[in-house]
């Protein structure tokens, strides 16, 4: 059994936001997720701060970041808007971590339901096979393409079936991958999955290729393969 404090740090991406220098979004994520991941509080939390530093809110919002209890800062910063963006916090993040696995959530989500954090990756220590745990803004059962919210009109998830290898902590395949809230291993983006990323977007370079795979060698050996998954059971409910 992996302690959790050894295995996994929590990373949130943010910029100087409308609101700055209010930080009351990203505290409000940081508390989000203290409240409903057990034992999460043991572990290393890392703000990834995508700066424009000619933002007139910019070094206040960065006073007030480094405020926030137990959380470090790393700020990247850069002039005006051209080199902003998640994508470089994202792969920097994750880059620079020193545990096998990584919480990677941006700065505005709330989450509705506690996690059972130590079961979680305990799991994905012991298997290999999973590589990228999403937490689903929709109920399990059905795929989004399913399961549609008014106004929808991208449906990247199509399919999605449990995973009948694990006995203790269910978890839901799917033929989507997106950076939602999601815990990822380590290695498995640095080794197999970052070269493969373009100027566009982690989860567009990603998912494209994914998919891809997919309509090449089908759903179940190229799922294998990546190791994607929804967090829970056929019958768990939304968790952001």
């Amino acid at each position: 059994m992996i302690e959790i404090e050894d295995a996994l740090t929590v990373v949130l991406t943010t910029h100087v936001l409308p609101s700055a220098p209010s930080t009351r979004f990203i505290e409000g994520t940081i508390s989000s997720i203290r409240g409903n991941f057990k034992n999460i509080s043991d572990c290393e939390f890392v703000i990834y701060c995508d700066s424009n530093v000619k933002n007139k809110n910019y070094e206040m919002y960065m006073h007030n970041l480094k405020k926030i209890n137990d959380v470090t800062i790393v700020d990247v910063p850069h002039e005006g808007f051209p080199y902003s963006g998640l994508q470089n916090n994202y792969i920097n993040s994750i880059q620079n971590s020193l545990t096998p696995f990584v919480f990677c959530c941006e700065h505005d989500w709330l989450f509705l339901r506690e996690i059972d954090t130590p079961k979680l990756i305990n799991c994905m220590f012991d298997n290999e096979f999973i590589n990228f745990v999403r937490f689903n803004k929709r109920d399990n059962a059905r795929a989004h393409i399913n399961n549609p919210e008014p106004g929808d009109a991208d449906f990247w998830e199509t399919y999605v079936e449990p995973e009948s290898r694990l006995l203790k902590q269910p978890l839901m395949k799917t033929d989507c991958i997106a950076t939602h809230p999601h815990i990822i291993r380590r290695n498995k983006f640095v080794h197999d999955w970052l070269p493969l990323v373009d100027s566009s977007s982690i989860e567009v370079s990603l998912y494209k290729t994914y998919k891809h795979e997919i309509e090449q060698n089908g759903f179940h050996k190229t799922q294998n393969k990546w190791g994607v998954f929804n967090y829970g059971s056929k019958n768990d409910t939304q968790i952001i």
